[in-house]
């Protein structure tokens, strides 16, 4: 497992072998669900992947998670497993030093300290994010919706979503929106051009590992 972090797999009908298969759905999953951390506009992203390879063992998509969260790693992104929800393995996937930039605000760490959250330090935010998704998934909790500063949602669309549950946005989108809902849409096509792009690059034969160091550039 591995392979496709240097070799672009976007063609899963060459696959010889269900493990082939499975790291082909894999990798197209990462591309298609963390897109945006991968191109470094957002720090972090949770989504499910459940293989449609029938034939796939548990143990596949565990070697799979494993030896990318590992490859991952080294370029400076971070992989973790969360748990298991409708039979498919949740994962977050984020990047060190953006969720660091994200607590170079005040009123984000504020924010964090009022949700007993830590407000220092990368790595033991997105260790007690992770505590609590855990427990979210494996019915143990309410999802924690804070994690949306992470996500890449502004404070202020986190907090009001917090307050009451979405029924006093203004619009929505990838989010529910509770500020200027034009600046929300430029906002969300923004997104949708770089995740649009991030695919396309994939489909016509960039590797993971050049995805990756695009955005480092």
């Amino acid at each position: 497992m591995g392979r496709g972090f240097d070799v672009c797999l976007a063609r899963p009908e060459e696959a010889a072998t269900c493990e082939e298969c499975l790291e082909s759905e894999f990798v197209a999953c990462l591309v298609r669900q963390s897109g945006l951390v991968i191109a470094g506009v957002k720090p972090a992203a949770v989504f499910g992947f459940r293989p449609r390879a029938s034939r796939c063992q548990d143990d596949m998509v565990s070697r799979a998670i494993d030896a990318y969260a590992r490859r991952f790693a080294a370029e400076g992104v971070m992989m973790h497993l969360l748990g298991e929800r409708g039979g498919a393995q949740m994962l977050v996937v984020w990047r060190p030093r953006l969720v660091a930039k994200l607590l170079e605000s005040a009123s984000n760490r504020d924010f964090l300290t009022r949700r007993a959250l830590p407000a220092t330090g990368a790595d033991a935010l997105m260790r007690a994010l992770a505590e609590r998704m855990i427990a979210c998934y494996a019915r143990h909790a309410e999802f924690p919706h804070e994690v949306g500063l992470v996500l890449g949602y502004p404070l202020e669309d986190v907090e009001g979503f917090i307050a009451d549950g979405g029924r006093g946005s203004i619009a929505r989108g990838r989010w529910r929106v509770y500020g200027d809902p034009r600046v929300a849409r430029k906002r969300f096509e923004r997104l949708e051009r770089v995740e649009r792009h991030v695919r396309r690059l994939y489909s016509e034969g960039v590797p993971m590992r050049e995805l990756l160091r695009m955005a480092a550039a």
